[in-house]
């Protein structure tokens, strides 16, 4: 409940570029706020629960054999198969590395200036 109103406020305050909003206007905005977060819920419910909630929405009548490794060993891979993404992380890396490249170039030919 604390997370929703959280975020109403920020979307709120993210749409409006920081202006001060009347009274319809909020209220029309929760309305819509409110539309939205029902068609969200309704998309999901018309979706079905997923594969891991079927297994866990049948019971505990399961055998061992049927029991899922959720240990670090798991087979289920955590590597990102977004192209986009993966190209992000790499162009992030290679800013990151040279602009601490150029950093401590750029404070070794500083010359010490002295002041009388």
């Amino acid at each position: 409940m604390a997370t929703r109103t959280a975020a109403r406020y920020i979307s709120r305050r993210l749409s409006t570029g920081g202006k001060v909003l009347s009274e319809e206007e909020k209220a029309a905005e929760n309305v819509y706020i409110k539309k939205m977060e029902q068609e969200k819920l309704a998309k999901l419910a018309r979706k079905g629960p997923q594969p891991d909630e079927k297994a866990a929405a049948t019971g505990s009548g399961g055998s061992v054999t049927d029991a899922k490794p959720s240990g670090p060993d798991s087979t289920a891979s955590k590597v990102s198969t977004d192209k986009y993404r993966n190209y992000g992380v790499v162009a992030g890396l290679v800013t990151a590395v040279g602009g601490l490249g150029w950093y401590l170039s750029s404070s070794s030919k500083k010359a010490e200036v002295v002041q009388d």
